[in-house]
C-alpha cells in the first residue's frame, strides 16, 4: 500500500535517523521484515501562497519568541509583514 502525506514539518536528520533501520528486527511484538522507501522532496509553492501564510501567523501570533523568527522568514522570501503581530489574534 502507498502511503503519501503531505507535512509543514521540515524532514531534517533527527526525524531522518528516527525512520532509519538498517537491518530486519522483531520488538516488542512488532517484526519488521519489509523495506520501505521514503522520498522527501519539497513542494514548490508560489510566493504568494507561502507569503500568506506567514502573514496569517503573524496577524495570530500571541507569544514574542515567534516575531524575529517570522520577520526572518517573511525577510528571506522578500515579503514585509504587515500590521502589529498579534492584531487579529482568535
Amino acid at each position: 500500500m502507498k502511503k503519501i502525506i503531505e507535512t509543514f514539518r521540515s524532514i531534517g536528520d533527527f526525524e531522518l535517523r528516527n525512520i532509519t533501520q538498517d537491518k530486519p528486527s522483531c520488538f516488542n511484538g512488532f517484526v519488521t521484515v519489509k523495506k520501505y522507501r521514503v522520498t522527501i522532496e519539497e513542494i514548490e509553492e508560489p510566493k504568494e501562497v507561502i507569503a500568506g501564510r506567514l502573514q496569517k501567523l503573524w496577524d495570530e501570533c500571541a507569544n514574542w519568541h515567534h516575531h524575529v523568527p517570522l520577520k526572518n522568514a517573511a525577510k528571506k522570501i522578500g515579503y514585509e509583514l504587515k500590521n502589529d503581530a498579534g492584531a487579529k489574534r482568535p
